[in-house]
């Protein structure tokens, strides 16, 4: 069977769970990685490799020429959706499929939150049959960058500091969930050049993130609550002399930020419906060594 699918990010977290998906639903397709790319696993699965640069439109345009759908699940975050948006409109790509996040909408000034925005405006103003898809915070086994940390942090000790009240509202996706609203989309054309925020199937405050984890780990956790802003002038303090806090004075305001977004009209339009953080949260305890 001819593939015309092109992944990237494949290499990632989220993008090793959409390969998982996609050959489960038997679609062919390659990867587009870097030179200096860690392949093993993708090779191991006996994926066909493409050499290519995002920041280099040269390189993009020689690759894209053998496609005709894109699922970019690389970061948006790095400035170079331009180039990709050119090279597959200048090599004959139509379809496109865009994994982006609800952090563009935070009210922080956070570095990457302007980039992102740039890039889905130049993805919503091109010539692409696109799709934009926003999850929320990803989690879901041990490789997680999110909740692993908390949870190997809940084993350890008993006392769990929060830096805030904890009353700030989350809404965790699993990966699993997001890999299938990404291969879902892929040929609905209902989805044609709409985006949609995917988040989790459970609202909880930072608080309840932590009893319901405790709870999976079979753990009780004592939660120290820190004032946000001694917190925030503390991390302050100590970068200025030189001291490498654990957590940014940036992801203390994002972690008081409220992260919840409705996904009814996934729900409606490709039938996107997440698990909750209970279950899901459980999913990854049971993995975890």
């Amino acid at each position: 069977m001819t593939t015309n699918i092109l992944l990237t990010g494949a290499t990632g977290f989220t993008g090793s769970f959409v390969c998982q998906e996609l050959l489960k639903r038997r679609i062919s397709f390659d990867c587009l990685v870097r030179a200096s790319s860690q392949t093993q696993k993708l090779e191991s699965l006996g994926l066909k490799l493409v050499e290519a640069n995002l920041d280099d439109l040269q390189s993009l345009r020689r690759v894209f020429t053998d496609y005709q759908i894109l699922i970019n699940v690389a970061s948006l975050g790095f400035g170079a959706a331009p180039k990709i948006v050119q090279a597959c409109e200048e090599s004959g790509i139509k379809r496109a499929v865009f994994v982006s996040t609800t952090a563009i909408f935070t009210k922080l000034n956070a570095k990457t939150k302007a980039v992102r925005q740039a890039a889905e405006a130049v993805i919503t103003n091109s010539s692409l049959d696109y799709t934009i898809l926003r999850p929320t915070m990803i989690y879901g086994t041990p490789d997680d960058r999110n909740m692993v940390r908390l949870l190997r942090l809940i084993r350890r000790s008993p006392i769990i500091p929060v830096l805030g009240d904890g009353t700030s509202l989350q809404q965790p996706v699993h990966v699993e969930d997001v890999a299938w609203a990404i291969c879902e989309v892929l040929n609905s054309p209902q989805t044609y050049r709409r985006d949609y925020n995917i988040s989790g199937g459970q609202v909880l405050n930072y608080n309840e993130v932590i009893k319901v984890s405790s709870k999976a780990l079979a753990k009780q956790a004592l939660i120290l609550h820190s004032p946000k802003s001694l917190s925030i002038n503390l991390i302050n303090i100590a970068n200025s002399l030189g001291i490498k806090t654990p957590v940014s004075a940036e992801q203390v305001l994002r972690l008081n930020e409220d992260k919840v977004f409705d996904y009814t009209t996934a729900q409606k339009d490709f039938n996107y419906s997440p698990r909750p953080f209970t279950e899901g949260i459980a999913q990854e305890v049971a993995l975890l060594n």
